[in-house]
């Protein structure tokens, strides 16, 4: 664990196992994509904004020399790095809370994984495909073999790029908690090619879009650890270079005012019952709902030095 720190000193935050937390790797990053937000000429406010992403970071040191941060500001870009790691682990503890609390009211509830696929589109058509996308996912839920055996649902929006053909794959991943009545029977089991046809059909494309439906098996971490290997936050680091351009400015258009994250069923009355904050555009200070619970300690505050490239402890 870290000591008391002194001013003038490098930020070292490292979490509880002892792992250090790479802030000054993601704010390199961030100041990247500010670089190339700035090359494609967005507003100055807007450029600014990124550039100043986790300038400052107030941390209260606990008597185990760990830091928990308790202040700090956050641009919220869907591209930036420094905000995506937050989201991330945000996602994750919300996510872990969420799955935990259904199986204790559903103990012999069954996790399936499914992605919906689209075929692959060129930039432009980005931000209208994810529409498609949604609202296509919405009309597939409700069908009644679906919903039959439904207790609860996360949805996740993700988006790859092609490199070779210059295109984009916009797809969604799905966490279903399902009854173990399920698997029981032909009339509510439901096939990889019923899964296909009901999402094209969906999709209302004249082809058959592709599909990939699993059960989540326990492994050795056992049922939680999978479940949320299926469940990570959905917005894939991209290369941050001048060349590279193109792909931000399409990103960053495509996912415009688009939600990435939806809760169904049990899921979405558990995270209302929790009072969980938005994962996507709530709270990146306190990833983990810790605010009423930050224990008296020793006040640090570390400020990005844009010369030295790296966060020192304030004289």
């Amino acid at each position: 664990m870290t000591d008391f720190k002194k001013q003038g000193e490098i930020l070292v935050d490292k979490n509880s196992r002892g792992k250090e937390r790479d802030w000054r790797g993601r704010k390199i990053l961030s100041l990247k994509l500010a670089d190339i937000f700035k090359e494609l000429q967005y507003k100055k406010t807007f450029v600014e904004r990124v550039i100043s992403c986790g300038d400052t970071l107030q941390f209260i040191q606990n008597q185990d020399g760990t830091l928990k941060l308790y202040q700090a500001y956050f641009c919220k870009n869907k591209l930036c790095p420094m905000c995506n790691w937050r989201r991330s682990m945000k996602y994750s503890y919300q996510t872990s809370r969420i799955v935990d609390e259904a199986i204790k009211q559903s103990p012999k509830g069954r996790f399936l994984f499914l992605t919906l696929t689209v075929k692959n589109v060129e930039g432009q058509a980005l931000n209208s495909t994810i529409s498609q996308l949604t609202k296509s996912f919405d009309r597939l839920f409700k069908r009644a073999k679906v919903q039959r055996n439904l207790l609860g649902y996360l949805r996740s929006v993700e988006v790859t790029h092609n490199e070779n053909d210059k295109t984009y794959h916009p797809h969604i991943h799905v966490l279903m908690m399902v009854r173990p009545s399920y698997f029981q029977s032909k009339k509510d089991y439901i096939t990889q090619k019923e899964w296909s046809d009901m999402w094209s059909q969906s999709l209302k494309v004249d082809y058959v879009p592709m599909i990939d439906i699993r059960t989540v098996k326990e492994t050795g971490k056992g049922l939680r650890g999978a479940v949320l290997e299926t469940a990570k936050y959905p917005t894939k680091p991209i290369k941050l270079d001048v060349e590279n351009k193109q792909v931000v400015d399409d990103l960053y258009n495509g996912l415009y005012r688009k939600r990435q994250l939806g809760y169904g069923g049990l899921f979405k009355t558990i995270k209302k019952h929790l009072a969980l904050d938005d994962a996507e555009n709530g709270d990146l200070v306190h990833t983990y709902d810790d605010k009423e619970n930050i224990s008296k300690g020793t006040e640090i505050v570390a400020i990005w030095n844009a010369t030295k490239q790296n966060y020192y402890l304030k004289k």
